[in-house]
Parts: C-alpha cells; structure tokens; sequence
C-alpha cells in the first residue's frame, strides 16, 4: 500500500523578511581592495543603528569570516545584545587558519575541494569562529556562492541547520559558480545534488533574486539580487521582489520570504551613503509588497524561516 498523501501547508498570512551583512576579511578575494578594518566595523554599527531605527533588528544578521569573528569578536556580541543574529560565511580562498603559517590557495574556490579536505577545512573554520564568539554556530554562508554536491552533506554532518550558499541561475564555471536550474527557493537541501531539494535537516535559503539568467559573457550566465551594492531604486527593487514572491506563490511554495545581503566593505555610518539610501529603500520594498499582497511583514532570522517551514511540513 502506500502512504496516504500528505501535501505540505501554505503559509498566505506572512511575508518573511531578512537581511544580512556578509563580513568579509578586508584585501581577501570575495571583498573590496579598498576595504579596512575600520571600515568593516562601521559597516556593521550603521546597518544595525538602521534596523533598530525601524524595528527590524531581529530581520538583521552578521555572517562573518573567521579571520572576521577572531578580529571583531566583541562587536559581533554587541550585535548579538542588540537582537541580530549571527552566521559563519566563510571564503576558503586566502584563508589562514589561527596558527598556520600559509593561507590556503588564494585562487582556489571551495568548489574545487572533494569530500575530505572540504569537510576539513570548514571544520577549522567553524571551530575558529566558534572560539572567537564564544558559541556555538548553526547557519553558514557560502561566499561567492562557492559550494559543489558535498558542501550541503558536509553541513549537514558538522550540524549546521540552515544556509545560504545556491544563487540559483548563475552560472560561472571558472568561478566555481555552478547554479544552472538549481531549485530557486528555500528548501531542505539533499545528499545526493545540490540543484534539487532533498532529505537533510539543513534549510538552505537562497536570496531573492531575478528569474531569467542573462548571458553577460560566453558561457557566463548572471542573475541579480536586492543587495544594497545594485544602488536600485524602488521600482527596480520592487521589480525583483514582487516577481520573485510571486514566483513562490504561482508554485505554491510553503512560505513567502525576501532574504537579502551587504557587505561589510562600506561605511554604513554615512547617512549619504547611496548604499544606505538602498538598504532603506529594500525595507520600503518590503513593507509595500507586504501591503500590496495583504500579507504581514515579519522580521525573521533564518532559523525562524526553517522552523515556520517544518511546522508546514514543508519539503
């Protein structure tokens, strides 16, 4: 015989949203050659005095590099008594672990690491973040979208529960940025592929972004996001947004999210700042979209995601 069906719920009451800041390790491949440290901590304060301001600090997360968290850990605690969440991202090209005398390859993605050194080196990685916080960590970034078919699995072994490593639709092979028709919306991730959901407890959560991949040069395949770097206006965001929700609910997909990024690589302090004038004008996306399609905004961490999805049943 078999099972009775049983179809995951829909939730048509919310509209989930989160942000966060990917921390990176000023001069390290995935950041800014301008980058410094100072500039890296302000990033940080002036993200969160505009969350608090609005009330969404639950909504803001700071995933940060090892060799971030070793630097900083006591502004990342800050933002934790604030109300933000925080995540390991991590960029394997340039790391130097705590102690070692060589970075690893500065031009070679996490892509190209097979099972057993990939599992190696996040380990390190994990253990250095978590003995610079002083806690334990559950949701992992990949930088540049870095990840291949045993990052997932691997994740899932070392205990992370939820991630952000897909951009669905991107494709850059000699990056390392494999996504052609990778399912486009968050999912529990599989053991077998990472294109596909699957069985794992882990919730990968990939950002909002266009649906039709532009061929910017031969054979590369991009896809744009809501990140604060675009500088887009408030049509142009709305544009991204709303096809993307609407996407998910053509699908009948369980929840409705924005999940959106920055970096740390400019000051966020700088009220003039056309980046900041971005990030503002992402939450005025956000509040209209929810608006526009009856729904409530909810600041969200990517944990509170993965749990409201179990809690459907969702795949």
């Amino acid at each position: 015989m078999h099972p009775d069906p049983r179809p995951c719920e829909k939730d048509r009451e919310h509209l989930y949203f989160c942000y966060f800041v990917d921390c990176q390790t000023p001069k390290k491949p995935g950041g800014s050659p301008t980058q410094t440290w100072e500039v890296a901590e302000r990033a940080v304060r002036g993200m969160a005095e505009v969350f608090a301001e609005r009330g969404l600090i639950h909504a803001l997360g700071f995933c940060s590099e090892p060799e971030v968290a070793r630097r900083q850990p006591a502004l990342f605690q800050e933002m934790r008594d604030l109300g933000a969440w925080l995540a390991l991202h991590f960029q394997v090209r340039g790391y130097r672990p705590a102690g070692a005398t060589e970075d690893y390859d500065w031009e070679r993605p996490l892509t190209d690491f097979a099972y057993e050194e990939q599992k190696a080196v996040i380990t390190i990685a994990k253990d250095e973040w978590e003995q610079a916080i002083g806690r334990s960590v559950e949701d992992f970034g990949a930088c540049c979208a870095q990840a291949n078919d045993y990052t997932f699995p691997i994740l899932a072994e070392l205990g992370f529960r939820q991630c952000y490593c897909s951009a669905p639709g991107r494709y850059n092979a000699a990056a390392g940025q494999c996504w052609w028709g990778a399912f486009p919306h968050s999912h529990h991730a599989s053991s077998r592929s990472r294109l596909v959901c699957g069985e794992l407890d882990l919730y990968e959560l990939p950002l909002n972004r266009t649906l039709e991949p532009v061929e910017t040069a031969p054979g590369v395949w991009y896809v744009n996001d809501l990140r604060a770097e675009r500088e887009w206006s408030f049509d142009e965001a709305m544009s991204i947004a709303e096809a993307s929700v609407n996407d998910m609910i053509m699908r009948e997909h369980p929840i409705l999210y924005l999940h959106v990024p920055t970096h740390n690589t400019w000051d966020a302090t700088d009220e003039s700042h056309p980046r900041r004038s971005a990030v503002e004008t992402t939450i005025d996306v956000a509040y209209a979209l929810a608006e526009r399609l009856d729904l409530e905004l909810v600041p969200a961490t990517m944990r509170d995601m993965h749990e409201r999805a179990d809690e459907l049943g969702a795949y």
